[in-house]
């Protein structure tokens, strides 16, 4: 029976492959390819994907987008990319999905992308924002060999050290320095529901910097403040419905973080989350320079709303400054504004 299930699931893909490839044919030379979407219930991801499709959908009108998750890019030994490569036009674009994917903490991304840079070494191909960290000298001289190697490689980087990173290692590769696109949300809402409570956004896994018994430690002294809920951008909800309904899934989270009155997190996406629903954040530590350097990116009129905190055990005092202001709930959009609407003027031939 799993043999049957297996095939089964083959086939669809193969169907969806071959209709997949057939559409973009018919827009071959107005296609925006963006490689490297995720295929997973993290929130701050797939917020990624929603804001990137938009600003290219705005960006490049005329052109249809093509936002292309890294399980479907590398089945069957990149049949996708293969039959992309039989077909692109000159005047087709090519972007690399943002995130932590230059990295070897997460080799299914990094080899994908690797794959793109040498697949297409006629075309000019941006790297969205990333966070950049190797902890294997070997991964990361192989990297630098394959993108350095590209003749017309553009990677952003979404915080300092990691900008400084390809200064030094990917020097050939038009480094750039630009904020996570998540942060072109901050400023287009205005939410003005009753504010009550907190949320403690935590995550669980290979970059948490904290153990779960010392975050439980936190809830209960938060609970001392105010009502407690705690949660994560990973959600319980099944990745395809995610993609499939991206934007409603997305809308309603950002509509439930604008009911507190303050989040605590260990999330970068949960920080932009807080402040898209224009809502004060405590920024906690993460195992990797990710927090800490992104939070540099809030200008002085966000310091109402945003703070990075080294030490958790100021968290409740801090927490207590928070809930002692009268604020409006309501932030400017700055990344929209200074960042993103002179991101393609960056990029053009």
């Amino acid at each position: 029976m799993r043999f049957i299930r297996k095939s089964i699931s083959v086939i669809e893909r193969e169907i969806e492959l071959s209709k997949l490839v057939h559409d973009m044919r018919n827009s071959v030379g107005h296609n925006i390819f963006v490689f490297g979407s995720p295929y997973h219930s993290n929130l701050g991801d797939q917020a990624q994907s929603y804001c990137i499709e938009r600003w290219a959908s705005t960006n490049y009108p005329g052109h249809r987008v093509w936002v292309l998750d890294t399980m479907l890019l590398t089945f069957h030994d990149y049949q996708l990319l293969k039959s992309i490569r039989n077909i692109i036009a000159p005047t087709d674009r090519i972007f690399l999905h943002s995130g932590y994917h230059t990295t070897d903490l997460y080799m299914l991304e990094e080899k994908m992308q690797r794959k793109v840079v040498t697949m297409f070494p006629d075309m000019r191909v941006v790297i969205l924002p990333q966070t950049i960290y190797y902890q294997n000298p070997s991964q990361l001289e192989q990297a630098k060999i394959i993108y350095n190697a590209h003749p017309d490689l553009h990677l952003l980087c979404r915080d300092d050290v990691s900008y400084e990173t390809a200064l030094q290692e990917f020097p050939d590769c038009h480094p750039a320095m630009f904020p996570d696109i998540v942060t072109t949300m901050i400023g287009a809402k205005l939410y003005t529901h009753p504010r009550k409570g907190i949320f403690l956004c935590v995550r669980n896994d290979k970059e948490a910097f904290y153990s779960k018994t010392r975050m439980e430690q936190l809830r209960d002294d938060l609970a001392s403040i105010d009502d407690v809920t705690v949660g994560d951008t990973t959600v319980d909800i099944p990745a395809k419905e995610i993609i499939a309904h991206r934007g409603e899934v997305l809308e309603k989270t950002w509509d439930d973080y604008s009911k507190y009155r303050l989040i605590v997190t260990d999330r970068y996406h949960g920080t932009i989350f807080s402040l898209v629903a224009g809502t004060p954040v405590l920024v906690l530590s993460s195992s990797d320079h990710k927090l800490s350097s992104g939070v540099k990116w809030f200008p002085p009129e966000f310091s109402d709303y945003v703070k990075y905190i080294p030490d958790i055990d100021d968290v409740p005092d801090e927490a207590r400054r928070v809930y002692s202001k009268k604020l409006d709930y309501v932030l400017p959009p700055y990344f929209q504004d200074k960042y993103y609407s002179k991101l393609k003027q960056l990029i053009v031939d």
